[in-house]
């Protein structure tokens, strides 16, 4: 989805792991993407809290629409 200047909106539903990582690091490939998102969410405490009470799984390809509210709203928007 778009915005009227035409700058990606992003958009709160369920997504790949890969998938959302690229969209926080897009200039990286997938392998490092994801390790830098997964080092940024076990560096942040409260998000590691908060997503480990609604029973995160990291076994998971998918990050469920809850869980990337939860990392939106503390690492920022991608």
């Amino acid at each position: 989805m778009k915005d009227e200047k035409n700058e990606e909106v992003f958009c709160l539903r369920s997504y790949a792991k890969v998938e959302l990582a690229m969209l926080y690091a897009p200039g990286l490939c997938a392998t490092p993407a994801l390790q830098r998102l997964y080092r940024w969410i076990r560096k942040n405490r409260e998000l590691t809290g908060e997503l480990q009470r609604i029973g995160y799984d990291k076994h998971r390809h998918v990050f469920l629409k809850r869980e990337v509210e939860l990392i939106a709203h503390f690492l920022g928007e991608p």
